[in-house]
């Protein structure tokens, strides 16, 4: 009897396995792509982040702690290039210094840098999660 219970408990097992190893190397890979991004690409390669699929808790939980250290770099930096265009749009003259988007740039520098901390402060657990996905499955 313990025999035949033995069968399906793993074959569950193994479809457990089948799944978190393809799971954990999307997951991988996206954050690969992510770290050796130009900071131009970063919030798009945050997105295919948020993109994989994941059912493992592992491999979720490792998915969590990376969209939270990703997804605030990315917003930072897309809030960068719009007080980079901005600042460019002053020193030509195509903006005003009155203008409500000029007097807006100061602040979004603030939030820029507020979430790029928050990123950054993030990212040692994202990568601590990455290379215990990398050391199990061998990726």
């Amino acid at each position: 009897m313990r025999r035949l219970l033995a069968v399906p408990v793993s074959c569950v097992l193994a479809l457990a396995c089948s799944t978190a190893k393809p799971e954990a190397a999307s997951l991988v890979a996206a954050i690969d792509r992510f770290h050796k991004a130009e900071n131009a690409d970063k919030p798009d390669r945050a997105q295919g982040i948020a993109r994989v699929a994941c059912t493992d808790a592992e491999v979720c939980e490792t998915k969590r702690l990376c969209e939270a250290a990703t997804k605030p770099t990315a917003d930072a930096l897309v809030l960068k290039a719009e007080v980079e265009r901005g600042l460019a749009d002053l020193e030509q003259g195509r903006l005003a210094k009155t203008d409500p988007a000029a007097v807006a740039l100061p602040g979004k520098l603030d939030e820029a840098t507020r979430l790029l901390s928050e990123g950054h402060a993030a990212m040692p657990a994202c990568d601590q999660r990455v290379l215990a996905l990398r050391a199990r499955y061998d990726l």
